[in-house]
């Protein structure tokens, strides 16, 4: 298209709030060839016009000359004017050249100038003929013309002066604040004496009305108007930038002076009297049709439906390969269709023309017009179209016939620099095989300052989808399932007969059909068959299009030279995707609409924006059969089971608030009595050993008062028990997804959904270095030796324990920097009563900050690591990539965590006896015990995450769509872009993998340690429904639509979580079993206290230190004897742990192993409706029922569905 290969010359507003006029692509550039690159060549010849302006009207006649031109491709590029039913002039029948077409041969030749009378065509008088006589004679079949020109016979102005007719003037004042609000005066405009939308013409004009600005709610305004005057300013001879300004300066509100349908009427000017007719060869061609193939290929086009813009012909647009046509040789796609059995097809729909075809006995006769798509895009018509289409929307996905769905966007760029040569080879290569897969392409092409931008845009035919439908085990409808669905919280609700709060009534939702597997030759009995244009879902299309992108070769198969993730990895493309199905924006007047939003319709892209993306709809149900039907099952699963995780947080919160209000509400009882006795007994009763060895005094154990008491917080009875509810709960939680996955499975149909053998990955393919035969397929396929990839696996393993490695180096760095800092703190008498806080807050945010780029490190370390592996399939490549980055991202968050949980303070030994690390004496927990500071730990780290992520997760696309366009040279975001344009700019969408991550080591730490950190789950709950808000904004309006891969549950995901749930439960009981003081309490108060309570607890956990180790006697924390042995209540106590840590640990894995045996993993409801289902597809699709009829097949109703 011209419009796209032109420079961009011009300049598109769009005086709005948020948006602008499109640049590039589908811009019609009027009245310039095709070919000439956007020349500043003058529409009128203005030197004959200065030259003959001194004459008057009638300049001085000379003798008529002689002039011969030869037709090239493309036409003698000029238009006439006049003859004896259209006279110039009153009494002047003449025949006059009114324009050149600049770059064509008239204007080249230089002879021909607007304003020369043609007296002869070829020898024929035309002073007195007809205007179409005169179009004839230049349109005959010839390879030259003759010309007898009388030159400068009038005055150019003459026949283009644009008159200002006052019936179509108009004066219109729109109000930037009325209806339209933040949106603007709502229209673009283009033009200007600097950049001129039409060459020679310095107007401005109107080129798009925005529906939801101020111009398009008054109605007056309309595309192709010319702007006369900006708030009483001429503007007939203005720059650009001047009418940008004027309309900016108006505040309020803005008058125009326009004339009406002024651009039209340029447009109708431009192709009156074009003396070109590129027409191509007529032949006849006759076909006998096959009885299973028909003709054997697919036409597009007709009146109302065009298949080329403008051009109402009936194309051929692809030949069925081994079909009639295919072996008959002479049809080619791009060929027109002028009759069939003599019936005139030149401007007819594209029904009747099928219903021609149909009607034909055993042959059709065609008249064919040969190459003609290719001749008429190089002609002047194809780009004279003053109206731009708004292809932002739905018209956007569709081919230019407005029926073809854009199922796929390919997208190659040609900047400064030249490409490598073998891209273009690798491309053409690419095309042709792909054209031999029956797919059907347009092409588009966006000019920007740093060059052009190919969009090839692919269509699958119907006959191909149902080749792949069958191939892939498509599901296919047979009746739509009558039953409701119902979750718990509705079911709960209505028995309790209150209004529902999360309920969200979504509009359109997606039919839910009882399905089976697809068979082309059993089509009639599915629902919608009928139905060509709409039987295949979006996602579905775009599944067979990826399949055939993904297969199709561009080199030696043997080389594994296949499919479009290679094109794309080696820089011969710059992306594929599938297209969103239209803007996000909701349209005008949705909410403030006189008859509410229900009467406007919506794209389901809105209905995600409106109903899921929304931060209003936090408290709603997600539309998880919305989001399935335009992301996939894949995706749709993901926040499935995100939006059940982040419901079954409620309970935990809700309890791990009432534990920790326990705990402030109890933290002055007699469970803190040791807390309280620090406080309240009087100043050095408990004078503590010095901190460090050299330089620090002993220290009065008050005043650690505030921190030991604030300790029962998070060391409290409750939390023993809050700690059995959660590991419980974990269990619980996983064991109703089971069931719920399962339910959603069978509503999605994917619940008996099993992968095929999978192809190699491109990149394995790619860099195999041999070939082997495919013991299933038969297939020659690349090949990997087993060998060199268990040295690499091998190699792999040992960097990941290099890695962990690292992790526990930086570990250990940051323990040692706590010890260097809280040494010199101690040292003095100010700051050593907090000491201890300030050393972990700043060891945490340190630990913090190392965790963070470690994982950023680690995770393109993983992805170099696993590609280096060289895993055939996708799978395999996934699944280990999944483990290499958990099993890091597990020892880099919580490996600190288990240091203070389950090492810090075990190790300390006693005066006379420290034990040291690089000299420095080991970190010892402080007065109240080592859970506080886990409990800060945990806060920091946890909490810090989800907020850097969440800023990440918000920013990042921001910044990245930023960049993108400035590397482009796009100057701002107000250009409306075709969808294809507007979609490459977005973000590509690499994937569920990071997400799962997120919320998987989310899970570890509300589960892990959740007896030290009982508020974890609540900010774990407050993270989430900002996670899914965020997630699902970034993938409705960030993203670029991803291919709609199927999937029936959450994969390895589940097998960690299963497995963080078991470790759970080891962890909670080692931690109240040997980190909080709730044992030995227990035990003091059994054995020791004489009242059966704490009263003296304190005084017992503290030791003398041994004679002659310290200056003067103190205390330090231990169950030891005066000599530094420990005390039989010590050995007393550990037998107490380890018997609570098997109790513990016995109880929960019994009862969780009882749940797993009881709860089964299919409802029984469930299951016989799945067996009835089988039974009924069985019987539905049997072309003979037997005895037992057919009556009752499929009427039933089906069950109510209750999910768990």
């Amino acid at each position: 298209m011209m419009s796209s290969k032109r420079r961009k010359s011009f300049v598109d507003l769009d005086f709005g709030s948020d948006a602008g006029d499109r640049s590039g692509s589908n811009s019609p550039s009027l009245l310039l060839s095709p070919h000439s690159g956007g020349s500043q060549q003058d529409l009128y010849y203005h030197q004959a016009d200065d030259e003959m302006s001194n004459h008057g009207d009638s300049p001085p006649r000379a003798p008529p000359v002689k002039i011969e031109l030869r037709i090239k491709s493309g036409g003698l590029g000029f238009n006439i004017k006049g003859g004896r039913d259209q006279p110039v002039r009153a009494g002047d029948p003449g025949i006059y050249i009114s324009r050149l077409r600049p770059g064509a041969v008239a204007e080249k030749d230089g002879r021909l100038k607007p304003g020369d009378k043609i007296v002869e065509i070829n020898g024929e008088d035309t002073r007195n003929v007809i205007h179409d006589e005169a179009l004839k004679l230049f349109r005959q079949n010839q390879q030259s013309i003759s010309l007898l020109v009388e030159q400068n016979a009038i005055l150019p102005s003459d026949l283009t002066k644009d008159r200002e007719d006052e019936k179509n003037i108009q004066r219109i004042e729109l109000r930037k604040d009325k209806k339209g609000k933040g949106v603007g005066l709502g229209f673009n405009i283009r033009g200007g004496r600097d950049n001129p939308y039409v060459p020679n013409d310095p107007s401005i004009y109107v080129t798009r009305i925005r529906s939801d600005g101020a111009a398009a709610f008054d109605g007056r305004l309309g595309v192709g108007d010319k702007i006369l005057e900006i708030n009483g300013v001429n503007v007939r001879s203005t720059t650009i930038d001047n009418a940008v300004e004027l309309l900016q300066l108006a505040k309020k509100k803005v008058t125009l002076l326009v004339l009406k349908s002024a651009l039209q009427e340029t447009v109708k000017k431009a192709r009156e009297g074009a003396v070109d007719s590129v027409r191509g060869k007529e032949i006849v061609v006759e076909l006998k049709k096959s009885a299973s193939e028909g003709l054997g290929f697919n036409i597009r086009g007709g009146q109302g439906t065009n298949y080329i813009r403008g051009h109402p012909g009936i194309f051929i647009t692809s030949i069925k390969r081994g079909g009639v046509a295919h072996k008959d040789g002479t049809l080619q796609p791009g060929d027109r269709i002028l009759e069939m059995n003599g019936v005139d097809v030149r401007n007819v729909p594209q029904d009747a023309a099928v219903q021609v075809v149909n009607r034909a006995g055993d042959s059709v006769k065609l008249l064919i017009e040969k190459n003609a798509e290719e001749l008429f895009k190089k002609s002047e018509f194809f780009n004279l179209n003053f109206d731009e289409e708004d292809m932002s929307g739905e018209k956007g996905c569709y081919f230019r016939d407005g029926k073809r769905n854009i199922d796929f966007v390919l997208v190659y760029e040609e900047g400064e620099k030249p490409e490598p040569p073998d891209f273009t080879i690798k491309r053409q290569r690419y095309m042709e095989n792909l054209k031999k897969s029956q797919l059907e392409f347009e092409e588009e092409i966006s000019q920007d300052e740093k060059g052009k931008i190919h969009f090839i845009k692919c269509h699958v035919p119907w006959e191909v989808m149902l080749f792949y439908a069958e191939e892939l085990s498509f599901r296919a409808p047979l009746k739509q399932r009558t039953g409701v669905k119902i979750n718990w919280t509705e079911k709960m609700m209505k028995k309790l007969h209150l209004p529902n709060p999360f309920k969200n009534e979504v509009p359109d939702a997606p039919p839910d059909y009882f399905t089976t597997q697809f068979k082309a030759n059993k089509l009639h009995k599915f629902i919608n068959s009928d139905d060509p244009d709409h039987y295949f879902t979006d996602t579905e299309r775009t599944r067979v299009a990826s399949e055939i992108l993904e297969t199709a070769c561009y080199g030696k198969r043997q080389k594994g030279e296949i499919g479009i993730n290679r094109l794309v990895n080696e820089g011969v493309y710059s992306a594929a995707y599938p297209l969103h199905v239209g803007p996000a924006e909701l349209p005008p007047g949705y909410h403030q609409g006189p008859h509410g939003p229900e009467e406007i319709k919506l794209n389901m892209r809105q209905i995600l924006k409106e109903y899921w993306g929304r931060w209003g709809a936090w408290l709603k149900y997600q539309p998880l059969d919305h989001i399935r039907w335009y992301f996939g099952e894949k995706i749709g699963i993901y926040f499935a089971w995100l939006g059940q995780y982040t419901a079954w947080l409620i309970m935990p919160s809700v309890v791990g608030l009432l534990v920790f209000m326990y705990g402030v509400l109890t933290i002055n009882g007699g469970a803190n009595k040791p807390a309280l006795d620090m406080c309240n007994f009087p100043k050095w009763t408990f004078p503590m050993c010095p901190a460090c060895e050299v330089g620090c005094a002993v220290w009065d154990l008050h005043t650690a008062c505030s921190r030991a008491k604030h300790a029962y917080l998070f060391d409290n009875p409750m939390t023993v028990a809050y700690a059995i509810f959660v590991s419980f709960w974990a269990v619980f939680f996983l064991e109703f997804w089971k069931r719920k996955e399962v339910t959603i499975g069978y509503q999605w149909d994917v619940l008996e959904f099993e992968e095929e053998e999978e192809r190699p990955r491109p990149t394995f393919a790619a860099l195999a270095p041999a070939v082997e035969r495919n013991p299933i397929t038969g297939l020659l396929e690349p090949y990997f030796p087993q060998e060199k990839r268990s040295f690499r696996m091998y190699s792999g393993i040992a960097i990941i324990c290099g890695m962990v490695s690292l992790v526990m180096l930086f570990m250990v760095g940051v323990i040692v920097y706590k010890l260097l800092v809280i040494h010199p703190l101690y040292k003095n008498p100010d700051l050593q009563p907090h000491a201890n806080q300030f050393v972990s807050a700043t060891g945490a945010v340190l630990n913090l900050i190392i965790i963070m780029i470690l994982s950023r490190v680690y995770e393109k370390l993983a992805l170099l690591l696993n590609h280096w592996e060289m895993h055939r399939t996708q799978t395999e490549y996934e699944d280990n990539l999944t483990l290499k980055v958990f099993i890091f991202q597990f020892m880099n968050f919580y490996s600190s965590i288990f240091y203070i949980a389950f090492f810090k303070g075990k190790f300390v030994g006693y005066p006379g006896n420290y034990g040291t690390i690089f000299g420095l004496r080991n970190e010892e927990c402080s007065p109240g015990g080592c859970l506080i500071e886990l409990a800060q730990q945990l806060a920091v780290i946890m909490i810090g995450k989800q907020v850097i992520g969440n800023v990440q997760e918000v920013l990042i696309p921001e910044i990245k769509q930023y960049l993108k366009k400035r590397k482009r040279g796009s100057k701002g975001n107000d250009e409306i872009k075709p969808r294809w344009e507007a979609d490459y700019e977005l973000l590509e969408n690499e994937g569920l993998f990071q997400e799962y991550l997120e919320m998987v080591i989310q899970f570890g730490f509300i589960t892990l340690f959740v007896a030290a950190f009982p508020l974890a789950p609540f900010f774990a709950l407050a993270n989430n429904v900002f996670e899914i808000r965020i997630d699902s904004d970034k993938f409705v309006c960030d993203l670029r639509r991803s291919t709609a891969d199927r999937a029936q549950d959450i994969g390895v995901w589940f097998k960690i979580l299963d497995g963080i749930a078991k470790l759970a439960v080891i962890s909670n009981a080692f931690l109240i079993a040997f980190t909080s003081e709730f044992l030995p309490k227990l035990l003091y108060a059994g054995i020791v206290s004489e009242s059966g309570n704490l009263d003296g607890y304190l005084n017992f956990s503290l030791s003398w230190a041994p004679a002659n180790t310290t200056s003067q006697p103190c205390r330090y924390q231990g169950l030891r004897d005066r000599d530094g042995h420990l005390t039989t209540f010590f050995w007393h106590l550990v037998t107490l742990r380890l018997a609570f840590v098997i109790l513990f640990e016995h109880f929960v894995f019994g009862v969780s192993t009882l749940i797993d045996v009881i709860v089964p993993d299919i409802p029984q409801g469930l299951q016989d409706t799945i067996k009835r289902e089988k039974y009924l597809a069985t019987q539905a699709l049997a072309d003979h029922h037997g005895l037992m009829g057919s009556s009752d097949i499929l009427n039933y109703d089906d069950v109510l569905v209750d999910m768990a």
